[in-house]
């Protein structure tokens, strides 16, 4: 039994994670800098980017409005959350984040792309891997 174990757990290991084309929502919406803290933790060399951008701007993170992807009300319980890839504006510089996006379901089944099944079964968003650029000039999308 253990054994069966340890194979399906090198299976899922050696699968290749599925990434959710976020640019297919269609949607936009903005959110403040604090609210992708999360994200922006994951990588330390991130984080300590922004807290040095935040203090030569003189803000806080609800300060810097961000825009981002937004799943729109079909998504049965995703409706308005918002994903990467981010753009936000410290007033000095832009920073544009992009993740890595999964989709996740109830039976921890992962959606990698936008159907019907995943709009009404999806009811978790993982965001991982970030990459970052800072930019004088406003990115455009």
């Amino acid at each position: 039994m253990s054994l069966r174990l340890v194979l399906l757990a090198l299976l899922l290991v050696a699968t290749p994670a599925m990434a959710f084309d976020t640019t297919k929502l269609g949607q936009g919406g903005t959110l403040p800098l604090g609210d992708i803290m999360p994200l922006i933790g994951k990588a330390p060399q991130l984080k300590r980017e922004v807290g040095e951008m935040l203090a030569q701007a003189n803000k806080k993170p609800e300060d810097v409005i961000c825009s981002g992807y937004r799943f729109p009300g079909a998504w049965v319980n995703l409706g308005g959350e918002r994903v990467s890839p981010y753009t936000c504006d410290f007033g000095i510089k832009w920073l544009q984040i992009k993740a890595t996006v999964r989709i996740i379901g109830r039976s921890r089944q992962v959606y990698d792309t936008i159907t019907p099944a995943a709009m009404m079964n999806a009811t978790r968003v993982s965001e991982i891997d970030p990459t970052w650029a800072w930019t004088a000039a406003e990115p455009s999308e």
